[in-house]
């Protein structure tokens, strides 16, 4: 009688080829969710430079302009902070001014002055990266540094 089936040294053998391919692709699967998280954090970064380039150009426009604008991140969610040039005191609110698409950044600062300049620095844990954009600046460059490195130190009022 025949047995059917495989042998000791045949499923050891597969098992060999199997553990050295996962050894092969695994960093390379691993390297483009990485690479994925850190281009969609670019392109939020760069919408909400934007957002804030078009909040001011509204703002001039319109007569209840909350300028300057202070826009704090603290885990994804969003706080403003202005001066009311009505009554000229200073507010906070939670109401979404920005307009712009994507993920809310985990930390960090916009700062919009009266002026129009617009200050950037905002930190995505998941992508590990900080973009930093300073008045002047035509794009928002992207480093390293740790998220305690990754703020403004501005106040609208």
């Amino acid at each position: 009688m025949k047995n059917k089936g495989f042998t000791l040294v045949e499923l050891l053998a597969t098992i060999t080829i199997l553990a050295i391919i996962a050894t092969i692709t695994v960093p390379i699967v691993i390297n483009v969710f990485q690479s994925a998280e850190e281009d969609a954090f670019e392109d939020d970064a760069m919408s909400l430079s934007k957002a804030a380039d078009n909040y001011y150009t509204a703002a001039t426009i319109d007569s209840v302009a909350k300028l300057p604008l202070l826009v704090t991140f603290n885990d994804g969610k969003e706080t403003n902070k202005y001066l009311n040039n009505a009554n000229k005191t200073c507010e906070t609110s939670t109401e979404r001014l920005l307009e712009y698409t994507g993920q809310n950044p985990d930390s960090g600062n916009i700062f919009i002055d009266k002026n129009g300049d617009v200050s950037l620095a905002i930190y995505d844990r998941q992508a590990r990266k900080c973009a930093i954009k300073n008045p002047g600046d035509k794009t928002v460059t992207f480093t390293d540094d740790l998220e305690a490195e990754c703020k403004l130190d501005k106040d609208p009022c």
